[in-house]
């Protein structure tokens, strides 16, 4: 039998068909018309997809509605998932296996909700696609940007989520695209196009594009102006484009940034300029590997060796069970922590070379978190980010 025609489902494998056919007949039994029937009842529904900013953009976007005067909701995902309703916060409680139907589950409790924005949870093509068809049905997605993140299962390069991320969109969804890549762009548009879509683009101005997150601060004024609504006045851009810069921290021996929570090595870059704006300024990298993340350990091994070619960085320290691997095959020097180590002592090694340290790669193990622990502790100070308006170092990785 040709598998062809698997992709267009959103699925890839005869297997994740199989997934896909048996969450939709438990939907349709256990709450398909009921949630479908609820869905209707909310006037406006929103889906705020993409790698990096959708927690922010989702809660931003509830904020502006709610203060507008309507009936919001909002469920935010991550590590530590909750529900806003009209600015009542609530824990959503997991299990050890996340589940799609919360989302049916989180959008009953929100009784009377006007709006409703939702977070796309899923980390592959056919789960992001079947929360947009069977548990939001969304009258427009926000699809915020393509980067490297979840390569495992969403796709080997940015061109494969790319394709991913817009297989998933359902037929006549107006969708606002943040991705700034031209090459991207072009894909994206040519495969929702597929979908007959409306796409619409946000596009930060000049002076903004280095700026972190400022396709999620821009993107909002182009969501609302979907939806006929008024955009943010440019006081409001610019406190939000504010509470996405970053700040080095001053500890006894040097300045560090925390950069393990991004995850993806198109932000951690934006980031790293953002921090050091036109200077040579060397880093001492501290990348945290975890042997569950292959695709991840691969792209920043890639990200860190155009760093150390253009002279960003000479050496990098390594922490995580996927560390021999990265050294294994990295063609630049390594220093690898052993995860043991007192978090003092691993500060004092990593500013030994006297340059400023800057954590990327994965946050959630118990040794980065005893680090960031660490760092709280010696922290004296700030200092804000250094970004001009120089021309863009864009890391593109495919």
């Amino acid at each position: 039998m040709s598998r062809k025609w698997l992709p267009d489902l959103g699925v890839e494998t005869a297997g994740e068909l199989l997934d896909l056919a048996k969450v939709s007949a438990m939907n349709a039994i256990s709450a398909g018309p009921a949630h479908r029937q609820r869905l209707d009842s909310i006037d406006t529904r929103i889906v705020v997809s993409g790698v990096r900013g959708k927690s922010s953009a989702t809660r931003w976007l509830h904020d502006v509605f709610h203060r507008r005067g309507s009936d919001t909701f909002a469920k935010i995902t991550g590590d530590e998932p909750f529900t806003l309703h009209n600015g009542n916060k609530r824990k959503i409680t997991r299990s050890e296996q996340v589940r799609l139907y919360e989302n049916e589950r989180e959008i009953r409790r929100a009784t009377g909700a006007d709006i409703a924005i939702v977070e796309n949870q899923g980390i592959r093509q056919y789960t992001t696609r079947l929360v947009n068809e069977a548990f939001v049905r969304p009258d427009v997605i926000f699809l915020i940007n393509v980067r490297e993140d979840h390569m495992d299962t969403m796709g080997r390069n940015r061109t494969a989520i790319a394709r991913s991320l817009s297989r998933a969109v359902s037929e006549k969804t107006t969708v606002i695209v943040g991705e700034s890549n031209p090459a991207l762009r072009s894909y994206l548009t040519a495969e929702l196009e597929r979908r007959n879509a409306t796409v619409k683009y946000a596009d930060p101005p000049d002076w903004a594009v280095e700026y972190p997150g400022s396709e999620v601060v821009f993107g909002l004024n182009k969501v609302l102006k979907a939806l006929d609504e008024p955009p943010l006045p440019a006081s409001k851009v610019d406190r939000k484009l504010s509470t996405m810069m970053p700040e080095w921290q001053v500890l006894p021996d040097g300045r560090i940034y925390d950069a393990a929570a991004v995850n993806d090595v198109q932000s951690t870059e934006i980031v790293r300029r953002a921090l050091i704006g036109n200077s040579d300024t060397v880093i001492e990298p501290l990348v945290n590997l975890r042997s569950d993340r292959r695709g991840r350990t691969a792209s920043f091994r890639r990200y860190l060796a155009s760093l150390v070619t253009d002279g960003y960085v000479e050496q990098v320290h390594t922490l995580g069970d996927d560390q021999y691997v990265f050294a294994n095959t990295a063609d630049f020097s390594v220093q690898k922590h052993d995860d043991t180590m007192p978090p003092s002592t691993l500060l004092e090694e990593l500013f030994s070379a006297s340059n400023p340290v800057f954590l990327m790669g994965n946050t959630v193990t118990d040794t980065m978190r005893k680090l960031q622990a660490e760092i709280e502790n010696q922290t004296t100070g700030r200092i804000p980010a250094a970004i001009t308006q120089q021309g863009r170092r864009d890391f593109d990785g495919d």
